[in-house]
């Protein structure tokens, strides 16, 4: 007599509660999150304070400052870069791909668990500082949570850019690198082209805030929002052709 025992069936929700398992339980992540939360936080008490910095145009407050107040991002992606890049450490990505042979669905998996992540995450990192600040601005309760919003669809955004690179890269360094260095020479006018550059995923980003960095960068937060949605799409596609194409 034969019997036939039957593979277990792997059900989407079980892949992605692993994926969120690996994630939370990476040191990077609660790093991430506590840094952007520390930033963010001091920035806006400093924002919404009496302290004034001098400028070529006079003083200003530090919430006056986008490319400063957009800082602390840099710190959140740490979260979405060694999500994807510890998969290429010590084995990992064989045993995520045994547990799950189906690469198409370990990639829809991957990107529905890394935004339930990034969410709350961010909600936790942006709120207080962005309460302080709305509070110093008198903001209503519609714009107040318009402006939590808009900041957290970026934190949403760009955490899918930079986690495409990253897988894209097989790295976490290099994406953050090359995000970080592209700030640091667009904010000190050392690229040319500022009607292409204000393209970039960060100045994009800015525009979507209403905040660009300067004045040669400016888009219509609609087309920045358009942007920066179009980077994380193209960093998706990254990510998946890597993993279900070129990865093994």
């Amino acid at each position: 007599m034969t019997t036939t025992i039957e593979t277990p069936r792997i059900r989407p929700r079980d892949v992605i509660a692993s994926e969120i398992t690996k994630i939370i339980t990476h040191p990077a992540t609660l790093l991430a999150i506590a840094l952007a939360f520390a930033a963010n936080t001091l920035f806006g008490i400093v924002g919404a304070s009496a302290v004034q910095f001098g400028t070529a145009s006079g003083t200003q407050s530090l919430a006056e400052f986008p490319s400063v107040m957009f800082a602390p991002i840099y710190a959140f992606l740490v979260l979405p870069v060694y999500a994807a890049a510890s998969e290429y450490q010590g084995g990992q990505l064989r045993m995520s791909l045994t547990a799950t042979p189906d690469r198409n669905r370990l990639v829809i998996c991957k990107l529905a668990a890394l935004t339930l992540v990034v969410l709350p995450g961010a909600l936790l990192t942006l709120i207080p500082a962005r309460l302080i600040l709305g509070f110093h601005d008198r903001l209503t309760v519609p714009e107040l949570l318009t402006d939590i919003g808009r900041w957290t669809a970026v934190y949403l955004l760009m955490s899918l850019v930079a986690f495409g690179l990253a897988t894209v890269l097989r790295s976490a360094i290099a994406p953050l690198s090359l995000l970080g260095a592209l700030a640091v020479f667009v904010n000190a006018g050392f690229l040319p082209w500022p009607e292409g550059l204000r393209f970039l995923p960060d100045q994009a980003a800015m525009n979507m805030l209403g905040t660009p960095s300067s004045e040669v960068t400016v888009l219509p937060p609609a087309i920045g929002a358009l942007a920066v949605g179009l980077w994380a799409l193209i960093a998706i596609g990254g990510h998946a052709i890597a993993l279900t194409r070129r990865d093994s």
